[in-house]
């Protein structure tokens, strides 16, 4: 472990996190998706999704002092947008009846996602492993998948 990169176990991390993201929303953006399926997908962004966005921003603050402002400044924002969004996305009366919209906000959510992890491996990957506390490095570590409910066509 001693003078591992970041990069290969944000990779990984990451990796599962869009696969998780992926399973969560999926289903629930498909036209024939009914509104229990969003509803499960909302809680999901309002829950799991916040927990894991938080545990981001707590290893790219942690790791702030060795970078530069423009990275720190490239990561605030996707940062700011990864906790703003599933909060509009989820104060939005009656979008688990509107499946268009949602599946639009939702895209929005996953493409800021994924701009983030890129931005994450890019800034903080050169980093020594060791740049983040031993918590931290364990939450980068692959976990059990955890179980989805589609509620397709609910």
């Amino acid at each position: 472990m001693r003078g591992e990169l970041l990069r290969p176990r944000l990779q990984r991390a990451h990796a599962s996190w869009l696969e998780e993201v992926a399973a969560a929303l999926g289903p629930a953006q498909r036209a024939e998706a009914g509104p229990w399926g969003r509803w499960n997908a909302l809680r999901y962004l309002g829950t799991t999704f916040a927990e894991r966005v938080a545990r981001e921003r707590q290893m790219v603050e942690e790791a702030a002092p060795r970078l530069t402002e423009p990275q720190r400044a490239r990561l605030w924002p996707l940062g700011e947008l990864l906790d703003l969004l599933p909060a509009y996305i989820g104060h939005q009366v009656g979008l688990c009846h509107r499946a268009g919209e949602f599946a639009a906000l939702t895209g929005r959510l996953e493409a800021t996602l994924g701009r983030w992890c890129r931005a994450v491996e890019e800034e903080l990957g050169p980093l020594p492993a060791s740049a983040l506390p031993g918590e931290l490095q364990e939450a980068l570590r692959p976990s059990a998948p955890i179980e989805v409910e589609a509620g397709v066509g609910s």
